[in-house]
């Protein structure tokens, strides 16, 4: 009977995946020779040696406003690279902002991720707002290939905006209201971003770095443009769409809104720091060369004195220890943050967190987890007081391995003192679940708050998600 071929046919396809998207990436990485990251020299500077001026942006909703402020200055180009653009109040204005800058003749170029990107339900045709109009290109990366499943994991994880090679952001925030509404939804998150400014758009600029990266992604086989041509009815709705968007975003600026009156002097509101490096994991599919991974661990390897760390899923596989030197400083003390059973909204990776857990308090770091409204969502390293890392790279082996991730590593103690103080302010809201290789009892009115349910249910997901930590 034909149900019977049909079921045939779900039951090899169901295989195929299995063996193409799951079984093959379970065979050992074999590791790579001769290909070291530079010492920790290479990421310092003297004073006064760099061009770039850096601002953190810990509030979401200033980094909206940044965001929005770029776009609106922009001469020239603006790139876009993010895993989405959800719907929300913030997604449309920026959107409008955007269309305004390719009416006035700036070349947009905004490349998303082909699975995640978000162009769906509310924004679906701003697809074609986009993609018809002019001064705009719209691309994804990796795009959804049934008959190639192990193209599935490889995903663009990037967050990163420049303009005119004068202004950058790069960080952990997508485009989306959970990350920059004024007033948090339910979901929201706490995040972080850095703005970096090149006040004379000089070419020894990190910013020139970002902008090549872009580039090489922009243009790779695994980019695809979205509507090689749109159909009447597309173009239809593109200018509806386009229309709207343009018309919501002139309509707040005639009413004066804040988001899109943004004021920011950069001269004033960036530091100056003494290096700002680029670093990026290599465009691969199946497992890539850890090259993110191996930086952050080998800087924290000469570390002296102290490593901050925050992110918002930790999970300590076997990939990744693989790759962590011998030579880590027992003097340095380690300080690590991230979600807890209450905060966390991915119920996946911190299954895989909790499952090797063990491996993090061994090493003897002081353990965090944030336990009080939202969730975490940035991702930082401080060594020594120094050095700063900030980024769209989470301590996974999806981060390591598969995902293409960026961070930028600063150079500049007010800089580190800075964002030391913003996971300070964390940290006082979170509970210390382990010391000294030792875990601690929490308080009784933290395990009040914690959701029975939620931590059982995790704690049994943990289980099995132990055994698959490669894809978490």
């Amino acid at each position: 009977m034909a149900w019977k071929g049909f079921l045939l046919v779900l039951l090899v396809y169901f295989l195929y995946v299995v063996v193409a998207a799951v079984v093959i990436f379970c065979f050992p990485k074999e590791k790579e020779a001769g290909r070291m990251t530079d010492h920790i020299s290479t990421y310092m500077g003297t004073k006064g040696s760099t061009v770039d001026r850096v601002q953190l942006l810990e509030d979401g909703y200033e980094s909206g406003l940044a965001r929005m402020q770029m776009i609106q200055e922009a001469k020239e180009s603006i790139d876009v690279a993010y895993y989405s653009i959800a719907k929300g109040e913030t997604s449309e204005l920026l959107l409008g902002a955007l269309i305004e800058a390719a009416d006035r003749g700036v070349k947009v170029r905004i490349l998303l991720d082909g699975i995640c990107h978000g162009l769906r339900g509310e924004l679906r045709n701003a697809r074609y707002a986009l993609s018809s109009h002019e001064n705009i290109e719209l691309r994804y990366y990796e795009t959804f290939k049934p008959f190639r499943p192990w193209t599935w994991h490889n995903r663009l994880h990037d967050k990163i905006m420049t303009v005119d090679g004068k202004l950058a952001i790069i960080g952990g925030r997508n485009i989306a209201d959970k990350y920059l509404a004024s007033k948090p939804p339910k979901d929201f998150v706490y995040d972080r971003d850095v703005l970096i400014f090149n006040a004379k758009q000089e070419e020894d600029s990190v910013i020139v770095d970002m902008k090549g990266y872009l580039n090489e992604l922009w243009n790779h086989p695994y980019t695809s443009e979205v509507f090689a041509d749109l159909s009447k009815k597309q173009t239809e709705k593109g200018k509806k769409m386009r229309a709207r968007l343009s018309s919501q975003y002139r309509e707040a600026r005639h009413a004066n809104a804040d988001f899109v009156h943004p004021i920011n002097d950069w001269n004033t509101s960036t530091a100056t720091t003494q290096k700002v490096s680029f670093l990026h994991n290599p465009i691969e599919r199946f497992y890539k060369y850890p090259f993110v991974w191996k930086s952050l661990v080998d800087i924290a390897a000469e570390a002296k004195q102290s490593v901050f760390i925050q992110s918002p899923y930790i999970v300590p596989a076997d990939m990744l220890e693989e790759y962590v030197p011998n030579r880590l400083d027992a003097e340095a003390e380690w300080t690590i943050l991230t979600n807890s059973v209450t905060s966390t909204p991915n119920v996946i990776a911190f299954s895989g967190y909790l499952g090797l857990r063990d491996r993090i308090v061994e090493t003897g770091a002081r353990l965090y987890e944030y336990s009080k409204l939202y969730s975490l969502h940035g991702k930082s390293v401080v060594y020594d007081g120094r050095l700063s890392a900030v980024g769209s790279f989470n301590l996974d082996s999806r981060s390591a391995f598969l995902n293409t991730e960026s961070m930028v590593i600063i150079d500049s103690e007010p800089f580190a003192s800075q964002l030391i103080e913003a996971m300070d302010s964390k940290i006082a809201d979170s509970t210390l679940v382990a010391a000294d290789k030792k875990y601690i009892e929490p308080p009784e009115d933290i395990k009040k708050d914690e959701s029975y349910f939620k931590a059982t249910f995790l704690k049994a997901l943990s289980k099995i998600t132990v055994y698959c930590n490669r894809f978490i």
